[in-house]
């Protein structure tokens, strides 16, 4: 519906047709193809038509009660779980939060949405029991400090939750690809408006501190302990809220950060492969290299995607997608180079849980880059759509959901917490 409302967009007749074909997906459509055509004054009167809100009328304000009250009872239930170790004195800090903070906040974030989504009991009763299913095995796994599985159980479960996350955004219509990529496009928009409340929060933090300390009181302490943890738990939350109910089809900043970094990045990362030839720098033989080329791959993977998301899909290609798709070929080279250097140790050093997990975790971005680069070229030679590009980096979210399931349930057991 979204690409047949594009293409209609300049002939008020074809809208009133869509419309009155079906009205429920116009309406659901209406707000993305507002936010990649916002120039459109035809597509802003309809969106007045069918979005007018009255913000004296308090029936029909964006902030109402309900949301909010969601939002202070996941945010209390939320935070007091991350707070237990502080209640139950039988509990390792370290072995909980490491296995379980991600679990707390994906889960706040999932009821969220499975209430905002209406979504069906059958939706979240599976949801409940995968999410709380993944987090009771992890947390069952006998404490091994020197075990790679353990490591990589903690590190991977996380993804598998996000991917739960993706299901209750779609309220449950997870083979919906195009839904898949609003689900990305809120990701971004979920990293900056929780890290603008962080950073908030911080001063706010430190103002205190300061107004206090002049009266000669000492809250630090007790600051820290409720006040912060509450605080920290419930910026995605909130982030969430204002994404969904006041962001929504208006200015989102993701995309033009997108646009910025995107160039920055492209030079920062052929500028760092040239500079580690000269040096004579190799991911080889030093590890520690090799984990920070991966950290630099998943990075760039990430703004790949994501710059790629927020396109809009009549636009011709120019000079953002060439830069896109020089960043996409300057990734795949990354990746090769870290393919090799896996081979290489696995050749050189044996077998090994990590070796074996960050190899895998490779050939899924190598795949996924390429299909990528694939496409884009061939939208950029006007011998394909671009809603091909956008299907190939929705359909293979589920790869990497299944990897880290593999790697965080199946690896513990092969290897035997080794």
């Amino acid at each position: 519906m979204k690409a047949r409302i594009l293409y209609a967009v300049d002939s008020p007749r074809r809208l009133e047709v869509l419309y009155r074909s079906s009205a429920k997906a116009f309406k659901q459509a209406l707000p993305d193809a507002l936010s990649m055509r916002p120039d459109s004054s035809i597509l802003q009167a309809w969106n007045e038509r069918l979005f007018f809100t009255d913000l004296d009328d308090p029936k029909t304000a964006r902030w109402q009660s309900r949301d909010i009250g969601w939002v202070l009872a996941l945010s209390l239930i939320a935070g007091t779980l991350a707070k237990l170790p502080e209640f139950i004195s039988l509990l390792n800090d370290e072995r909980f939060y490491t296995r379980n903070v991600a679990g707390i906040l994906a889960g706040a974030l999932i009821a969220f949405f499975c209430i905002l989504r209406s979504c069906p009991k059958k939706t979240v009763w599976t949801l409940a029991a995968l999410g709380l299913g993944s987090l009771l095995y992890l947390n069952l796994l006998p404490d091994n400090p020197r075990s790679d599985t353990l490591v990589l159980a903690c590190m991977h479960t996380p993804f598998f939750l996000w991917s739960l996350l993706g299901v209750a955004f779609l309220g449950g219509a997870w083979k919906n690809r195009p839904g898949r990529m609003d689900f990305i496009r809120y990701n971004g928009e979920l990293l900056i408006y929780s890290t603008i409340i962080l950073i908030g929060g911080m001063v706010l933090t430190g103002l205190t501190f300061a107004l206090f300390s002049l009266i000669h009181l000492s809250i630090e302490e007790w600051y820290l302990r409720n006040v912060v943890v509450y605080g920290s738990v419930a910026a995605p939350i909130v982030a969430s809220l204002i994404v969904e109910r006041i962001v929504r089809d208006r200015f989102k900043i993701a995309p033009l950060l997108a646009k910025i970094f995107t160039p920055l990045f492209l030079l920062t990362t052929v500028v760092y492969l040239v500079a580690m030839g000269v040096q004579h720098k190799s991911p080889f033989t030093d590890r520690d290299f090799l984990i920070a080329f991966n950290g630099l791959l998943v990075v760039v993977l990430g703004l790949c995607v994501f710059s790629i998301s927020e396109r809009g899909a009549k636009v011709s290609p120019g000079i953002v997608d060439f830069m896109n798709m020089g960043l996409v070929s300057v990734t795949l080279l990354i990746d090769l180079v870290a393919l090799s250097a896996i081979l290489f140790r696995l050749s050189s050093y044996g077998f090994s849980p990590n070796r074996l997990a960050v190899l895998g975790g490779n050939l899924l971005a190598f795949c996924h880059l390429a299909g990528i680069l694939y496409r884009y070229l061939r939208f950029a030679r006007n011998k394909g759509p671009f809603e091909s590009l956008e299907n190939w980096i929705a359909g293979y979210i589920p790869a990497y959901a299944a990897w880290s399931l593999f790697v965080g349930i199946a690896f513990p057991l092969i290897f035997r917490l080794r």
